[in-house]
């Protein structure tokens, strides 16, 4: 383990009013990308069997070039909001968790409450937080539904493929990963606590390890603009792959330590899928049976934010995620940050 920082310990937090998660959601473009269109887009030495066989993925989604990501989460916001039953109008707040969004400004949740064509001028804002974000949210929603607010819809996911459209043939680690897809998730005020236990944790070790370099560092800098500006950077893979491995037995410690349970308390497993073969290796180093989680990453490859609540979704929607049951969700991202939630559903 690379890092020397020490976690701190959970703290309780000390909720008066309670929330639960009334609906999730996920929107995908139609657009399917097999591993055999990159390869033959760009030239490539290889093939879909190796491509499949190092990084687990099939295909993945790409948003076309007159899509913006505001109607990607808009799309995803209505069918939350439908599943839920809930009139936009009552919304109270609308966050966002982006890679790149619409614009650097502004916010591109504005652009969710236009397509949504609200007539409440709610507050909405996004984060950055990379992977990560969603848990990022999930904490801000609980805490604005204790101050307050009765509806909150996080939003999550990005279009994380128009870099790769023009991205160099020579970076074949990175070329396969990426896929568009977002998610939303609509939390409501609870009679009762279903959140049991909750953990964020930064690891500034890990700054420089994944990165998009198109920023103000990059303007200080004497180099044209070019797309690979917008290319997430990964100098080496493997370290954030033991990063992801060495976070995800730390907060799923803290996690249990805090609601005073066990891994055998836990009846659904969640966690962001970088790649198959770092959920396996999740899953693997927790001692976690595959059929307690799920990964839709040979699917829809690295959507960024929206992994691990796609995961849960289709936990959700196959049945196997119903309501009463105990899950254990988490995240990990870029910087490095993370963190997550035990809670009943």
């Amino acid at each position: 383990m690379l890092s020397t920082l020490t976690y701190p310990e959970p703290v309780l937090s000390d909720f008066h009013r309670f929330s639960r998660i009334l609906a999730t959601s996920y929107y995908v473009p139609e657009q399917i990308v097999s591993n055999d269109d990159i390869i033959r887009q760009h030239d490539l030495i290889a093939t879909d069997r190796a491509v499949q066989y190092s990084l687990g993925i099939k295909e993945r989604r790409y948003a076309d070039k007159d899509v913006m990501v505001s109607d990607l989460l808009a799309e995803a916001a209505k069918l939350c909001l439908e599943r839920a039953d809930l009139d936009p109008e009552k919304l109270d707040r609308v966050i966002y968790t982006k890679l790149m969004g619409d614009y650097i400004v502004p916010a591109t949740s504005i652009a969710v409450l236009q397509k949504l064509n609200l007539k409440k001028g709610l507050p909405a804002f996004d984060i950055s937080a990379a992977c990560s974000g969603f848990v990022h949210l999930l904490d801000m929603a609980l805490r604005y539904i204790d101050s307050g607010d009765d509806y909150v819809l996080i939003l999550g996911g990005d279009i994380s493929t128009r870099g790769s459209l023009t991205k160099s043939k020579k970076d074949t680690r990175t070329i396969f990963l990426q896929g568009d897809a977002v998610v939303a998730m609509l939390l409501g005020v609870s009679e009762e606590p279903h959140f049991l236990a909750s953990y964020l944790y930064t690891d500034h070790s890990y700054y420089d390890y994944s990165y998009i370099p198109f920023g103000t560092e990059l303007l200080n800098k004497t180099q044209s603009f070019n797309n690979e500006m917008f290319n997430m950077q990964m100098p080496d893979g493997m370290v954030i792959h033991e990063s992801v491995l060495d976070s995800c037995e730390i907060v799923t410690h803290k996690l249990l330590q805090q609601a005073n349970l066990t891994l055998a308390d836990i009846d659904v497993f969640i966690t962001s899928d970088q790649t198959l073969m770092t959920w396996e290796a999740q899953l693997k180093r927790m001692n976690v049976a595959k059929d307690k989680s799920a990964s839709m990453f040979f699917k829809y490859g690295n959507t960024v934010a929206a992994m691990s609540p796609i995961n849960l979704h289709e936990m959700i929607a196959s049945g196997r995620l119903t309501r009463g049951q105990t899950v254990l969700f988490m995240a990990h991202g870029a910087g490095a940050s993370g963190g997550g939630f035990i809670f009943r559903y």
